[in-house]
């Protein structure tokens, strides 16, 4: 019977079969005790029928090793791959592969332990664990471990760049794309109508006589160019948002202000989102979870926040915020009420 059951999708060939040559060359887990469909000599030998054969592979190893890729999550097979792991509560090690993310985990195997590849810290603790299952290794030295990872480490790089894509795209992004497809027609027909305003402006100041005639076209033109300067500067912070939610982002962006919100890490949403921050290096790992604000990509999110500040504390800007705040609005950047009021979803 194998002892390490590989999961993988088929369009994953290359990095599945990079990564049982680590586990032999690094590692020194045995050919025959990896069990890997895509590798000719590990996975099904010729004669047998595929379905029994993979049924018979996955009844009893000691390490079923998952490869989460996007494929993955669009393979049938894959996914009765995991399942029957989930059943038969067989020892499992589930790999994220970006973009994929930690969600996943949770979503299909609970609340297990699981690795996000690019992160080679782990793999330790990968050694670990496999020399922990019970499997009879081959012999290894410090040196071949350290020469097999460093390659490791240069060849991942290349293989996630090359990783095969989706082919489906969720509902939610399709949904978050037709909103913003209509927010762009909005804001398409905004700018014909002040294009079209601009023009009446232009004939009126043609036919204007006098410079006081002049004054009096162009005294109601500052409030609109207020605004709409506004809402450029909202939009510069609105298009620095990382792949976070919206909550998350506007939290981040109290922290500028030491006004954030502890990140509640049993809440699912917020786990993931923090999880995903500290991916995208916007977040330290360990606790207590401080906002890398020195880093280039937080630095646009600050100088953006910072562009807005400046702008509302002008003279230019005056009569807007006025205006606004007698409506019953915010225009305090480190109050939340403005940035739920103003931050585009």
């Amino acid at each position: 019977m194998t002892d390490i059951f590989i999961s993988h999708a088929v369009a994953d060939k290359a990095l599945a079969d990079k990564f049982v040559t680590f586990l032999k060359e690094a590692i020194g887990v045995p050919a025959r005790s990896i069990f890997v469909s895509s590798i000719p000599g590990q996975g099904i030998p010729l004669g047998y029928d595929f379905n029994e054969y993979m049924k018979s592979q996955i009844q009893s190893p000691k390490l079923v090793i998952l490869l989460i890729t996007p494929r993955y999550l669009e393979s049938w097979f894959c996914l009765m791959e995991l399942g029957a792991t989930w059943v038969k509560s067989h020892q499992a090690l589930p790999i994220v592969v970006p973009p994929i993310k930690f969600d996943v985990i949770s979503s299909t195997l609970g609340l297990k332990q699981g690795w996000s590849l690019d992160d080679h810290t782990k793999l330790i603790d990968l050694r670990e664990m496999i020399r922990n299952s019970g499997i009879t290794l081959e012999p290894r030295t410090d040196h071949d471990w350290d020469r097999k990872r460093t390659a490791w480490k240069a060849d991942l790089a290349r293989l996630l760049k090359n990783l095969a894509p989706a082919t489906s795209v969720p509902a939610s992004e399709v949904e978050a794309l037709n909103a913003e497809l209509e927010a762009t027609r909005k804001e398409l027909a905004e700018l014909q109508e002040e294009f079209a305003e601009a023009n009446e402006t232009i004939d009126q100041l043609k036919a204007a006589k006098d410079p006081a005639a002049v004054k009096a076209i162009m005294a109601p033109k500052g409030a609109v160019d207020a605004g709409r300067q506004f809402s450029e500067l909202m939009n510069a912070v609105s298009e620095a948002r990382p792949r976070v939610s919206i909550w998350f982002y506007r939290n981040m962006l109290l922290d500028l202000y030491d006004k954030a919100a502890a990140v509640d890490w049993m809440d699912r949403d917020q786990k993931s989102d923090a999880e995903a921050a500290v991916q995208y290096k916007m977040m330290e790992r360990d606790v207590p979870h401080k906002y890398l604000w020195g880093t280039p990509k937080m630095q646009r999110i600050a100088n953006a926040v910072r562009d807005v500040e400046q702008f509302l504390a002008s003279e230019e800007a005056a009569d807007l915020v006025r205006e606004r705040t007698a409506a019953g609005g915010s225009m305090e950047t480190d109050d939340l009420q403005f940035w739920e009021e103003n931050l585009k979803v």
